[in-house]
């Protein structure tokens, strides 16, 4: 039997029995909170695993890596045994491939950050300079041949040429005032902190000045795809211009390379800088009109041989510009030749951003990325800074860096952006990597034969380091800004933007047997440098 309980324990128990029913409730909600939290978490850990295709893609090249390297012992013998610096460089590579893609899956970093910053510490903290083996050091100077043919080739296959007329004025300016702003700024800069003669300054300005669409392009495309900045194509706008930043690049800096480390007379001097990128117009032009009319268009093997066509005279015109020292010509011609052959197999029914042959490019890309982000990190020399040269070096990249963006934003602006739109577009201006990279060992390999002092080779070094610093900084900067701040600063265009920015954009109506190839939205297969 219960107890006889007065009014007053009956009214105490009916508070404790609710006290503890409320603290009971409390409790098992925190539980529930922190299990949905740590089921969010795991979901969210979960999706960034490998799925079973990737797996199996990760497992076939790591299969194909060891035969390469086992069909390499059989006819290099010990010269590729681990020890070795041409096991060492290989071994490098490859981590550095693991390590910036890892990076880029678990970040918003983009993995060419990683694979610098692999070579970079290597080169730290291994203690030996594999450079100084003669075998190697070719193999690197060889390769630095290669990548611009397929960089300069990749990039103009997917432009959009429809859209770069149309807004010629915005591209332009946007490709070309920046570059001159930051490449005048950096000459000027090192010489009052570092005291760099003239003609130094301005050959290193021209190679930082150069943007990297690559690394915010991903990130532009992926807000376009969620109806970010459609109304204006921002990301048309970005890609477009970028690539042409880089062709400016490649022309000025080859021009000005020539100028200043070319031994030969200055008359003749002057003239290869006036004619260089004319030349390099010229036969870039008869080169994609050939690859257009070679082999036919309806040949089964007609994507395979013109890649081949383009790739063997990209490569023949790199080392005959540079024999002859018209440095200037060669990405020129590279780059106008891809424009041209896209532009006329587009009149063929070729999709102007989506031919074969680029394709292909995508793919060999995908192969030498990780080679000259990891090999270019490898050459900055720590023991050749002190703390008070990196805090000037970092000074000269960010200021000169500033005056650019905002250089890009009044461009931007001026041409009809709005200010949230020309933020935007500074801060995708921001990246340094694949010009700077390919380019990273030119001034040491340009040092003249004769009356070389060891204050050229000192700076020939640190323009090495320079350019090392920025990629790594500024290419971290703006690929994390790009991603945070984007959809802040890009309207969500999705429901106002008007519907023929979606329908293919092809410099003349396919034919009918390809039309249904063309349906795909031009914006899908955007691809810059």
């Amino acid at each position: 039997m219960a107890p006889n309980l007065s009014e007053t324990d009956k009214s105490k128990v009916k508070k404790y029995r609710h006290s503890v029913t409320f603290e009971m409730n409390a409790d098992k909600t925190n539980r529930l909170q922190k299990n949905d939290k740590r089921k969010s978490c795991l979901q969210k850990m979960y999706a960034t695993l490998p799925t079973a295709s990737e797996l199996k893609q990760y497992a076939s090249i790591t299969i194909c890596v060891i035969l390469l390297w086992g069909t390499s012992w059989f006819i290099f013998k010990g010269t590729v045994l681990p020890g070795t610096e041409i096991f060492n460089m290989a071994a490098l590579v490859i981590i550095g491939y693991v390590f910036g893609h890892t990076l880029e899956r678990y970040t918003t970093i983009t993995p060419v950050v990683g694979m610098t910053l692999v070579g970079a510490l290597f080169r730290t903290f291994y203690g030996k300079n594999f450079l100084e083996n003669s075998t190697v050091d070719a193999i690197d100077y060889h390769l630095r041949r290669i990548y611009p043919v397929i960089i300069l080739t990749k990039g103009p296959l997917s432009w959009n040429w429809n859209y770069i007329k149309r807004n010629s004025v915005k591209v332009f300016t946007l490709a070309t005032l920046p570059w001159i702003v930051e490449c005048l700024t950096t000459a000027f800069l090192t010489h009052m902190l570092f005291g760099y003669p003239w003609y130094w300054g301005i050959h290193l300005g021209a190679i930082l000045a150069s943007v990297s669409p690559a690394v915010v392009v991903p990130t532009t495309l992926e807000l376009n795809t969620k109806g970010f900045g459609l109304k204006n194509q921002i990301a048309l706008l970005v890609a477009n211009a970028g690539g042409l930043d880089t062709a400016f690049t490649e022309g000025m800096f080859g021009v000005i390379n020539s100028a200043v480390f070319s031994q030969s007379a200055p008359i003749y001097r002057i003239v290869k800088a006036l004619l260089a990128v004319f030349v390099g117009i010229g036969l870039g032009i008869a080169w994609g009109v050939l690859a257009d009319y070679l082999p036919d268009h309806s040949d089964f093997y007609a994507p395979t041989i013109r890649s081949l066509h383009i790739f063997a005279g990209g490569i023949f015109i790199m080392y005959a510009a540079g024999y002859f020292s018209w440095g200037g010509t060669s990405g020129v011609a590279i780059m106008v030749c891809a424009g041209a052959a896209a532009t006329r197999w587009s009149r063929r029914g070729w999709p102007i951003n989506n031919n074969p042959v680029s394709e292909v490019y995508k793919l060999l890309w995908r192969i030498f990325e990780p080679m000259l982000f990891t090999l270019s990190g490898y050459f900055l020399e720590v023991s050749q800074i002190t703390p008070k040269d990196f805090g000037l070096m970092v000074a000269c990249i960010f200021s000169a860096l500033a005056l650019r963006m905002l250089t890009a934003f009044l461009v931007a602006v001026v041409n009809g952006l709005s200010l949230k739109e020309g933020i935007f577009i500074a801060i995708a201006w921001t990246p340094k990597a694949i010009v700077e990279a390919v380019l990273v060992r030119v001034a040491t390999d340009s040092l003249w034969t004769e009356g070389t002092t060891p204050q050229d080779k000192f700076i020939a070094t640190q323009h090495s380091n320079m350019i090392v610093i920025a990629i790594l900084t500024t290419s971290t900067l703006g690929s994390v800004l790009t991603t945070v701040l984007g959809p802040v600063l890009l309207s969500n265009d999705a429901k106002v933007v008007p519907e023929d920015i979606y329908r293919p954009q092809t410099l003349s109506p396919p034919s009918d047997s390809n039309r249904e190839n063309n349906n795909l939205d031009n914006l899908q297969y955007i691809d810059a440098q």
